[in-house]
């Protein structure tokens, strides 16, 4: 029977992958979920995405926090209140003895049927709780650290939890048509958020002064999963709206002296204000907080609909362009901005350049782009026969159009997150790589493809399938990435001659074991049955390509070193132990496997709880089944698929490898000393350049402001 829903959860990947599915004769699954509150549970569990709009629900139903989040009814801040049934009359006695089900025996004793286990869900990335009734929110809804897009408008709120502080991926929110009256100062510290509508409401006042700061669980999301509090304390934002962009206030009750308070020290980031149909009147001074200092960045200014508005004075920012359609506009009027129609979207001057509105740091741009576009590059059959195949995806940061022909490939970066392969996502890309596409390398001025690849997380999966994720994504990029962007409209081309693996931490170890060669005479169980990207037949059906070079950021290199087997309760840089409680839900080793995990999440413990208990490796072959049969079988092992054991048959074989480039800070205690790997490199044949920075910890380069310049003249000379 196994056998058979193997074959079955086969073709469904096979037909999922198909570029020619034929047509349904049933709509898809999410069409006929039930338009409940448990339909829609069910559904996020699978997808991230909640949607509970429309529904006429006074509050958030207790399901959601207790099936998404795990939490016991009893613990939440607003608990059910439990109706007392009236008590059912007495029945004969043979004949309630004759209605029950003799092998239930919850039913035979009386005792209540247990519940179900909770399992991990996909962590929520959209909320949407549109059109209904709600007249406040719980606090609990702060505990979804990963929430990338709320959506609140059409109800009756009259203010947002403090908690909300704590959502700090968080880049869209809609309050609309609900009854405000203040700017929630729980949003104005969220360092990603880019839009906010908060148009018709009550507004009276705007105070930016008075926001609610992140609590400590808030500020772990979003910023690494090794970074201490210090260092969490000095990302949080200090400024508020630190990175918005949009901000909607239209149809609300602001006057010209509410306006004024958006008065601040430092420069605001929004582009684009609507402050229409609103009581402004007479002459609105813009030096009064909407002047160039404070809105350097302005496009459009939206004043229609306040008819007794006449003018403006004082200095706009240059590019600020003013709708006023509505308005007795004229007589007021003071200044030489321009006015007219609403801005229209303008680009960089030059390609190569950050945009306009990137401030520069000492070194370079700041910026972080977001990815063009994301792919699943491989997709595994489904684990169990109800549920769906699992799709592997990869996010993909394209050069600017005008760097990009369909004649002129560009070389491919491929990068792998950390998080010790138990934990940790694509999105956790760092920022310098992410700008890297718009960057001319080498002497003819070209850019390179950067792809940010998730992989399947261990303990549900062993670590040969981790590195059979890293060949397939290795294999997509040489094969079928320039299919899939011409598919999709881009011109952009993958060149699979020249590519570069990389990564931190787990993601260097990942960049190195696929890049390393092995010697033909060592065994597969010499090697742990993995011989590197150039030896897959996927990556290289030819047998003669190899990845152009790779380069490891402060990895994970050796399995077997002391500093694994040491237990450490607390991990001094964390400061505090985690419970037992908290890790055993994602430790299930039958569960299904995960392919991402939002820093800072629920699952973000998995390494300090490691570390605590000194169970790395061991998660890593806790699934690990044997390879071959009889006496030629064998277990991988951490020394085998250790990179220092590797390098050690590449010495003694005097077999070549591609140009390695390691980089890691002096401070870096996170993962084993890197000096004996450092030197093994050294007895090695082929080219090492090694950099450590003095002072840096493990992730240094999740800084906005670091350049990693060591690296890109590395990758000018080895690509270029």
């Amino acid at each position: 029977m196994s056998r058979i829903r193997e074959q079955l959860a086969a073709k469904r990947a096979e037909a999922r992958n198909s570029p020619a599915r034929p047509a349904r004769s049933m709509p898809p699954p999410e069409a006929l979920e039930e338009a409940t509150v448990g339909g829609q549970v069910a559904r996020a569990r699978r997808t991230g995405k909640l949607d509970i709009s429309s529904l006429g629900l006074e509050a958030v139903p207790p399901l959601v926090y207790t099936d998404l989040l795990g939490m016991r009814e009893q613990d939440l801040s607003r608990p059910p209140v439990v109706e007392v049934a009236a008590k059912a009359p007495l029945t004969p006695l043979r004949k309630s003895f004759a209605s029950l089900d003799l092998e239930d025996e919850h039913a035979v004793f009386g005792t209540p049927e247990p519940k179900k286990a909770w399992s991990e869900p996909e962590e929520l990335v959209a909320f949407r709780a549109v059109d209904n009734l709600l007249a406040e929110v719980e606090l609990e809804l702060g505990f979804f650290g990963g929430l990338k897009t709320l959506d609140l408008r059409g109800n009756r709120l009259t203010s947002l939890p403090d908690a909300l502080a704590d959502l700090l991926r968080l880049t869209y929110v809609d309050v609309s048509h609900n009854a405000l009256t203040a700017l929630p100062p729980a949003l104005l510290l969220l360092p990603e958020l880019e839009s906010l509508n908060a148009s018709h409401n009550a507004i009276t006042t705007i105070d930016l002064t008075q926001p609610v700061k992140p609590s400590e669980e808030g500020l772990s999301y979003g910023t690494g999963f090794l970074v201490t509090r210090f260092e969490r304390q000095q990302k949080a934002p200090k400024s508020a709206l630190p990175a918005l962009r949009n901000l909607n206030l239209a149809h609300n009750a602001l006057t010209n002296k509410d306006v004024a308070g958006f008065a601040g020290a430092g420069p605001l980031k929004i582009r684009t204000l609507n402050l229409g149909y609103n009581k402004l009147k007479g002459t609105l001074d813009a030096d009064q907080g909407l002047g160039a200092a404070r809105f350097p960045e302005l496009y459009s200014l939206v004043l229609g609909g306040n008819v007794a508005l006449d003018g403006i004075s004082g200095d706009l920012a240059p590019s600020a362009d003013i709708e006023h359609e509505g308005c007795t506009w004229g007589a007021g009027s003071t200044g030489s901005t321009p006015r007219g129609s609403p801005v229209k979207p303008r680009t960089s001057a030059a390609f190569g350049t950050a945009p306009a509105y990137v401030s520069d740091a000492a070194g370079g741009p700041t910026d972080k782009p977001d990815p063009t576009l994301t792919l699943a590059f491989v997709t595994h059959p489904a684990p169990t026969f109800d549920a769906d195949p699992l799709a592997v995806e990869m996010d993909v940061y394209l050069p600017p159009s005008v760097a990009s022909h369909p004649d002129k490939p560009h070389p491919v970066v491929v990068w792998w997150h950390g998080g010790g392969m138990l934990q940790g996502n694509k999105e956790n890309l760092p920022p310098h790589l992410r700008r890297l596409p718009a960057r001319a390398l080498g002497p003819n001025g070209e850019h390179a493809i950067v792809v940010s690849c998730n992989y399947r997380l261990a303990p549900q999966a062993p670590i040969l399938d981790i590195l059979a994720d890293a060949d397939a994504a290795l294999a997509f990029v040489r094969h079928k990435l320039s299919a899939a962007l011409a598919a999709k409209g881009y011109a952009a081309r993958a060149d699979p001659e020249r590519v570069v693996t990389t990564g931190g931490s787990a993601g260097g170890y990942l960049a190195l074991i696929t890049a390393l060669p092995v010697p033909k005479s060592a065994s597969d169980a010499d090697v742990g049955g993995y011989r590197g990207a150039a030896a897959s037949k996927g990556v290289n059906p030819s047998g003669e390509w190899a990845p152009r070079g790779a380069a490891p950021f402060y990895p994970i290199t050796d399995l077997t070193h002391k500093f694994w087997a040491t237990k450490t309760d607390p991990v001094p840089w964390w400061g505090k132990s985690v419970p037992d409680a908290a890790a055993q839900p994602h430790l299930k080793l039958r569960d299904p496997p995960l392919t991402t995990a939002v820093s800072g999440g629920p699952r973000s413990i998995l390494y300090m709880y490691m570390l605590q208990h000194a169970l790395f490796p061991q998660l890593l072959f806790m699934n690990q089944r044997s390879l071959g049969s009889g006496l030629d079988g064998f277990r991988p092992s951490a020394e085998t698929l250790s990179i220092t054991h590797r390098l050690d048959l590449i010495a003694k074989a005097e077999v070549p490898h591609p140009p390695v480039y390691l980089a890691y800070g002096t401070l870096d205690d996170k993962v084993q000393p890197l000096e004996d790997s450092v030197a093994a490199l050294e007895r090695t044949k082929g080219p090492f350049e090694v950099e450590v920075l003095e002072g840096a910890d493990h992730q240094y380069d999740e800084d906005p402001e670091e350049q990693a310049a060591g690296f890109v003249a590395w990758l000018e000379v080895t690509l270029f």
